[in-house]
């Protein structure tokens, strides 16, 4: 069942009408994008920007502590999950603009008993899905 939810009332002629809106039935996930466009590089440059391969809120684990489950054939639930809180693109520049390296990003995980940010690597973090098939 909808219900409306008055949003303005607006007057015309000195009638003053009332302006509704439907209310939602299902709270809905609020997806934020956030995007970024790299100065163009010059020709021939080795170098390049990468999309990230998180993104703000993914569920992901270290990928140590991951191999460590697996390895030693552990419950999911002994894996520590945090969810991406910050995103860092590290990229060198000369004076001029250039590239120096290429440039990659970084990720801040916040653990839940600590309001402090640790940085991690791409390299060093595994997304986790609520149903991870290549869990055991």
């Amino acid at each position: 069942m909808t219900y409306l939810q008055e949003i303005q009332t607006i007057e015309a002629n000195g009638i003053p009408y009332v302006e509704y809106r439907p209310q939602r039935e299902i709270e809905e996930d609020v997806i934020i994008t956030i995007e970024f466009t790299p100065k163009q590089q010059t020709p021939g440059s080795e170098y390049h920007y990468s999309q990230p391969e998180f993104r703000f809120n993914d569920l992901v684990a270290t990928r140590q502590d991951w191999e460590h489950c697996y390895k030693h054939r552990l419950p999911e639930t002994e894996l520590d999950t945090f969810r991406i809180s910050a995103m860092e693109l590290v990229d060198n520049l000369t004076p001029s603009g250039q590239l120096l390296s290429q440039p990659r990003w970084k990720y801040g995980l916040r653990s839940s008993h600590s309001k402090n940010l640790v940085w991690f690597e791409e390299q060093a973090l595994v997304r986790v899905t609520e149903s991870n098939p290549d869990w055991f």
